[in-house]
């Protein structure tokens, strides 16, 4: 993949986008005084590169009793941290995955509806997972603020 530099065309584009994805190329190039094709070639050239993906995002506050679960995994051997981290980030349950240094090994992050879930979920799939020692979990009380715009692009 290759590595692009982005103008202040390209932010400009992508900061637009990020208000409202369904735009239309048409539209933009009108607000930004430029013709439709500019608009076109750019965001292609974006996007095959990877600079940035158009997706739909939940809103979380849409949702019935959302509680962010964080959890804090710490793994027995320190060859396991890569084999749990990938581990996890195939359980669609599971929004994030970071390796980490300090208070744990690996930080997942997961959306639950209530304590009972959140339990079974760390009983009978996360603790199942070679390598993982203990797991320590804090719960998001409220949504101040997640900005979307910024994420890492997986494949």
């Amino acid at each position: 993949m290759k590595k692009i530099e982005l103008d202040e065309l390209d932010q400009r584009i992508i900061d637009r986008l990020a208000e409202d994805a369904t735009l239309s190329n048409r539209k933009i190039a009108r607000d930004f005084g430029l013709t439709e094709g500019t608009i076109r070639a750019r965001l292609k050239r974006l996007l095959e590169s990877k600079a940035i993906r158009v997706t739909a995002v939940t809103n979380v506050a849409r949702l019935r009793n959302p509680i962010l679960a964080y959890l804090w995994i710490e793994v027995d051997a320190a060859c396991h941290v890569e084999t749990v981290a990938r581990v996890l980030s195939t359980l669609p349950e599971i929004t994030f995955v970071a390796v980490m240094l300090g208070r744990c090994d690996v930080l997942a992050m997961t959306l639950v509806e209530d304590a009972d879930g959140l339990t079974r979920f760390l009983h009978e799939t996360i603790d199942k997972i070679p390598g993982v020692h203990r797991v320590q979990y804090t719960l998001g009380q409220q949504f101040v603020k997640h900005d979307f715009r910024w994420c890492a692009i997986v494949d």
